[in-house]
């Protein structure tokens, strides 16, 4: 009798022994892992020195390429200017050699704009040591000839201006070329018809008439921006 209990007793103690071993590892099987959390990358700084083109040049590249900022109508491409575009004799430039209306002011800016007839385009220029875009023509010699920062932006000269009618044009004012609502050139009237201006890449700062081939469909307006 006492070898049979000590049996059953022995017995008792490897069945439960087994399932105290056994149950961890049956806990372990039944676990569910939750998936390892993924790693983020670092976000990458940005670069202080890519400056990648002034701001001046990124609005130029703006208005040229989409025309932002200005009074649209979603714009067809702007055909190239003809590279023909005759740069007149310096002898153009005195204000005795083109009848106009007496403007003191207009005569001064004109005078000093001849004296970069041949002057390289450079777009986004505005230096006679680099070149000259259109309105960086314009820009240069108000700050040149009277010591006045103006708008950049041809639009921007525009709201600054007062509206001229073309048959009231004096030397000086800045006459604007376009289509459909959006301007895509400016320069200065130089009298008799004619004015002188940033032309196009691969032309020199030259002085055209108004009614060429290629401007006279595309005169929108003039202004008369008085220095201060």
């Amino acid at each position: 009798m006492a070898l049979a209990n000590r049996i059953l007793v022995l017995a008792a103690v490897a069945v439960f022994g087994t399932a105290a071993v056994l149950s961890p590892a049956m806990a372990q099987v039944t676990q569910v892992k939750a998936p390892p959390k993924a790693k983020l990358k670092p976000q990458a700084k940005a670069d202080p020195s890519d400056t990648s083109s002034d701001q001046l040049n990124a609005r130029w590249q703006q208005e040229n390429g989409g025309y932002a900022g200005f009074t649209q109508a979603a714009p067809a491409p702007v055909p190239t200017m003809p590279t023909m575009v005759q740069a007149l004799p310096v002898s153009f430039a005195t204000p005795a050699a083109i009848p106009s209306v007496a403007n003191d002011w207009g005569d001064r800016l004109v005078s000093h704009a001849m004296k970069y007839l041949g002057t390289p385009y450079r777009y986004g220029g505005t230096s006679p040591k680099t070149g000259f875009d259109c309105s960086g023509f314009v820009y240069y010699l108000y700050g040149a000839v009277f010591g006045q920062r103006i708008p950049r932006m041809p639009h921007e000269m525009v709201r600054e201006g007062v509206t001229v009618a073309r048959n009231d044009l004096q030397r000086g004012d800045l006459v604007l070329f376009g289509s459909r609502g959006t301007y895509t050139h400016i320069g200065i009237y130089a009298g008799n018809d004619h004015f002188v201006h940033a032309t196009q890449r691969g032309s020199p700062v030259s002085v055209t008439h108004l009614d060429s081939a290629y401007f006279r469909t595309r005169y929108m307006t003039a202004v008369r921006l008085s220095p201060q």
